[in-house]
């Protein structure tokens, strides 16, 4: 044997996931991740209703509505990520069984890198556009190589379109599955304690945007490689919830008292901001079940093939929609300020709805804006789910 087909032999021998080391995931499993994707970004759009005025909005005496929107924006819609990585690694393996190293990576560019730049290039090209008609440019990128690949690509930066910060670190942690596969197989410990040492001190590193990421992913990775069955899963998420509330509470403490985050070492901030993330990951896995077997199942899992859009579209949304929203409704901190804050999350559902069915017959779109995922009719499918919820459930 050639050294190039021995090394290729070897290379597939040890980052190659046997398909047949993994158990199927059952139905009910997979009902609660379809759920949980719906429901995360949904609570997570909260994140980026714009405020309309500079500097720290937590600096602020904290009256209910202040309270109300740290716990959603702070608090749940940042947390909701972390169990949206978890479960992309959870999918990653079986992604590494079926297709393999490289097919997996180039279906990743296809799902995850398209989107990321069609999206910022829709973003320029609207900012482009505004700022024709309105004379305003703030908001565009610097024209240089450098502000160009962080505008479309978050290489050092944060893209136009925010929120695809997340596209953009996860397919960084998809080109690292196979090699925490190997590690998370052989030294699952060490690994784990690799990436929270990362998670604390890797933020300069630009590896990722958010070194979280990677540990929430591994930790979904080695879910699926352990063959964690989802009673023990749900036992370990009712384990974390004492956890949840005490994390709760001391956040809400903070806001209360005026305690800024930026002041806070990074360490600490990190710290905290992990322990949140992970105990609020684990409060939405068992609401998840909740839902499954709740009458309310058949509309989630109806929406979850539109939850991508919804990620992808919100924040451009938000971006124009806000402009005369604030000028009905004032700033944070208007007494009318909370109808902004709800009603934009419901208009950029509602949206995101409209907008794929839009695009849903053109091929290179959906490839585009929706990574190649179409859609069915809404009636058809709206009742085909709630009939299947309600069997499952039952």
């Amino acid at each position: 044997m050639k050294p190039i087909e021995e090394t290729i032999v070897t290379f597939r021998n040890v980052f190659e996931v046997p398909a047949e080391t993994l158990d199927p995931v059952r139905r009910s499993m997979s009902d609660r991740i379809r759920i949980a994707r719906g429901l995360c970004i949904v609570f997570m759009t909260f994140v980026h209703v714009p405020p309309g005025i500079g500097g720290n909005i937590y600096a602020r005496d904290a009256g209910v509505f202040d309270l109300v929107y740290f716990a959603l924006s702070r608090m749940v819609g940042l947390s909701s990520v972390s169990l949206l990585s978890v479960v992309s690694g959870y999918f990653i393996v079986s992604s590494l069984a079926k297709a393999g190293t490289h097919r997996l990576f180039v279906s990743k560019v296809k799902t995850l890198v398209v989107p990321l730049v069609a999206w910022n290039l829709l973003m320029l090209a609207l900012l482009m556009l505004y700022g024709l008609m309105r004379g305003k440019w703030q908001d565009m990128p610097d024209f240089t190589a450098l502000g160009m690949a962080d505008a479309l690509f978050a290489l050092t930066g944060w893209p136009l379109d925010v929120p695809l910060w997340f596209l953009r670190d996860l397919f960084v942690c998809c080109l690292f599955s196979p090699l925490l596969y190997v590690a998370l197989k052989h030294v699952p410990v060490v690994t784990i304690l690799l990436l929270i040492a990362y998670t604390l001190f890797g933020e300069d590193l630009y590896l990722l945007q958010r070194p979280q990421l990677m540990l929430f992913f591994a930790l979904g990775m080695w879910l699926r490689l352990s063959k964690t069955a989802e009673s023990v899963i749900d036992r370990m998420a009712r384990w974390l919830l004492p956890g949840l509330v005490v994390m709760a509470v001391f956040y809400m403490v903070l806001r209360i008292e005026n305690v800024l985050f930026g002041d806070m070492a990074d360490e600490l901030r990190l710290t905290l901001d992990t322990a949140l993330r992970i105990t609020m990951a684990a409060g939405f896995w068992l609401l998840t079940d909740a839902i499954r077997r709740s009458r309310f199942a058949g509309g989630f899992l109806w929406f979850e093939p539109y939850a991508f859009f919804l990620f992808c579209s919100h924040a451009i949304l938000f971006h124009f929609a806000a402009i005369p929203l604030r000028r009905v409704f004032g700033n944070y901190g208007s007494d009318l300020f909370a109808i902004t804050f709800f009603a934009l999350p419901c208009l950029a559902v509602i949206g995101a709805v409209i907008g794929l069915q839009v695009i849903n017959g053109s091929r290179p779109l959906l490839a585009l804006f929706n990574a190649g995922h179409g859609v069915g009719a809404l009636r058809k499918v709206a009742g085909r789910d709630a009939r299947a919820a309600r069997s499952r459930a039952g």
